[in-house]
C-alpha cells in the first residue's frame, strides 16, 4: 500500500534504505497537503490534529515521530504548518493562489516575498509586497491564472517560493512545485557544509549549487536533534541547521551523511 502511493508522486527507491527515505517525505507531503488546506479554510474549519504522533513500540505506522521519539519528517513538517502566521501556495481550479493564514489576535504587517526560480538558482520572476493581516484570518494576496503564469515556462524544472517576513524574522516560507515530484527534472546538488561548535552541539552551515530537494542530515547511530531536516534547500541560499549532541567534532566528521531526492 505504500509503494502504491509512493509511485503516483516518486520515482521508485533504488534500495530499501531509499524506500524508508521516500516513504517518510511522501507521508509529510500528504498531511502538509491537507493541514494546510484546513487552516485555509477557516472559517468553516478553524484546523484539524493528525493522527498520531509516538509509537508505544516498534512499527511503521502513522506516526510524527517513532518509539524512540526520534522524529521524522513529518513532525518537522507540521512543526511549520501549525505556526500561528502561515503563507500557504496552492492551486485550485485554474488558478494558482498564496493564502496567509493569521492565528495571532492581533493585526500582523509584514512583506510577502514571491519568486520563481529554476533549479540552478536562475530567478524567472519575482515580486515584494506589503501586507496587512488581519487577526484570526485566512486571505489570499496572490491570485493568478496557472497556464498563463507558466505560459513558455517548463514547470518541470522551477520551484514557486514565499517567504512571510516580520521585522526583518521570517515569520513563515514554504515552496511549490507544480508537477508531482517524480516529473520534476532534477540533477545532484553539491551541498557544502561548514561546522561550528556550540555549547550544546554544533551548527551546520549550509549552502547548495543546485536544488537540494528534501535534504536529510543523518549521524548514523549517534544521538542528537537537528533543528531542521527533510527540508528543501535552495540554490545560493545559506542556512544553518543546530545538531544538539554530545559526540566530538571528529566524529560527527565521521558519521554526517546528506542525502537528497534527487
Amino acid at each position: 500500500t505504500i509503494e502504491y502511493y509512493m509511485l503516483k508522486e516518486y520515482d521508485k527507491p533504488k534500495d530499501f534504505e531509499s524506500f524508508l527515505y521516500v516513504n517518510h517525505v511522501l507521508q509529510a507531503e500528504g498531511i502538509k497537503y491537507g493541514l494546510e488546506g484546513h487552516r485555509r479554510a477557516m472559517p468553516y474549519c478553524m484546523g484539524s490534529l493528525y493522527w498520531q504522533i509516538n509509537d508505544c513500540w516498534p512499527v511503521a505506522s502513522w506516526s510524527s515521530t517513532d518509539y524512540y521519539q526520534n522524529w521524522k519528517a513529518l513532525q518537522y513538517y507540521v512543526k511549520k504548518g501549525f505556526e500561528q502566521v502561515l503563507v500557504s501556495p496552492f492551486e485550485e481550479g485554474v488558478k494558482f493562489r498564496v493564502a496567509i493564514v493569521n492565528d495571532r489576535l492581533e493585526t500582523v504587517n509584514a512583506e510577502l516575498k514571491l519568486k520563481l526560480m529554476d533549479f540552478d538558482g536562475q530567478v524567472i520572476w519575482e515580486e515584494a509586497s506589503l501586507v496587512e493581516i488581519p487577526a484570526n484570518s485566512s486571505k489570499n494576496y496572490f491570485d493568478v491564472n496557472k497556464s498563463e503564469y507558466l505560459r513558455r515556462k517548463d514547470s518541470r524544472k522551477l520551484v514557486f517560493t514565499c517567504e512571510l517576513i516580520e521585522g526583518g524574522k521570517i515569520l513563515s516560507k514554504n515552496t511549490y512545485y507544480f508537477n508531482p515530484f517524480k516529473e520534476l527534472r532534477l540533477s545532484s546538488p553539491i551541498v557544502e557544509h561548514l561546522i561550528e561548535k556550540t555549547e550544546t552541539g554544533f551548527d551546520i552551515e549550509l549552502k547548495t549549487n543546485k536544488l537540494a530537494k528534501n535534504l536529510y542530515l543523518q549521524i548514523g547511530d549517534e544521538k542528537g536533534f537537528f533543528s531542521d531536516n527533510y527540508f528543501d534547500l535552495l540554490p545560493n541560499e545559506k542556512l544553518v541547521i543546530n545538531l544538539k549532541t554530545e559526540i566530538s567534532e571528529e566524529k560527527l566528521n565521521e558519521v554526517l551523511t546528506l542525502r537528497t531526492l534527487d
